[in-house]
């Protein structure tokens, strides 16, 4: 990993206005460069918009307009989402022109699951700042998909939204959960969610974090509107815990590697074991 600036977005999209969102993501990924942005990061399905009512048609990754951005990623990479034509919700990262990795959302909430498919690998991202793991929406609400990242190398772990939860209440549930995600794992969690209306009667409620890896917020924005967070990303505080020897001290210590997987992953490895009534 190496340090960068990443641009966290707050958009709106509309569902089935492809364009419109195309030239939204283009501007935004200009202006994130002009910041000074090495990564730019996107809502959940911020390219077809977000409807489970009405779904989207979906997209390939040879589309044209999957094709725009991936060749806009020049300078900087790219992390957007769409419904893809296969029936999965699928966010890409796209650098240098190229694809470096599609993730399709692998926990679908209640809607989804009536009309997507669910994925069914969690693959991390290997760009030229660092390693990523994408943890889309209500995922968040899974430690085990960002413990699978960490322990398969993730830097950090990008966590796309579409949810409909006014700013406040967004920010309460993040702050009661992503710093966990970042500090129990030692890693970078960034989030963004889509805000405003998505032309189908769903009003996205915004809102953007990031946090470091010991789980403190770096960049916020709970706003009703677009915006654009920037942040710094410093590659020493990762290696800090991970490298270091707080051990010793009980401070900065790197969790993970104070495992002992032999005493509980198999007992969960079949489901929840629950009391009897």
């Amino acid at each position: 990993m190496r340090d960068f600036r990443l641009a966290s977005v707050c958009m709106r999209s509309v569902v089935g206005d492809v364009d419109a969102n195309l030239g939204s993501i283009l501007s935004y990924s200009r202006k994130a460069k002009a910041s000074g942005a090495g990564m730019v990061v996107f809502p959940e399905m911020s390219l077809t918009g977000y409807s489970m009512a009405d779904p989207p048609e979906g997209l390939s990754v040879r589309s044209p307009e999957v094709r725009k951005v991936v060749d806009a990623a020049d300078g900087i990479a790219v992390c957007f989402g769409f419904a893809d034509d296969e029936g999965f919700i699928s966010q890409a990262v796209a650098e240098g022109g190229r694809i470096a990795g599609v993730y399709r959302k692998t926990h679908l909430g209640f809607r989804e699951a009536e009309v997507m498919n669910a994925g069914r690998s969690l693959d991390v991202i290997r760009t030229s700042m660092a390693n990523i793991g994408i943890q889309l929406c209500w995922e968040s609400h899974f430690p085990d998909v960002t413990r699978t990242y960490a322990m398969r190398g993730a830097d950090i772990v990008l966590m796309p939204t579409a949810s409909g939860l006014p700013a406040g209440r967004r920010e309460e549930v993040w702050r009661r959960i992503l710093p966990a995600r970042a500090y129990d794992n030692s890693v970078f969690v960034a989030s963004c969610n889509a805000v405003g209306g998505n032309g189908r009667g769903v009003e996205f409620g915004g809102g953007a974090m990031v946090l470091d890896p010991s789980g403190r917020v770096i960049a916020e924005s709970f706003s009703d509107r677009e915006a654009m967070v920037l942040a710094d990303i410093r590659a020493g505080a990762l290696d800090e815990i991970r490298d270091g020897d707080g051990y010793r001290s009980m401070r900065g210590v790197y969790y993970l590697s104070k495992r002992r997987p032999e005493l509980y992953e198999k007992r969960f490895a079949s489901g929840i074991r629950r009391r009897p009534v």
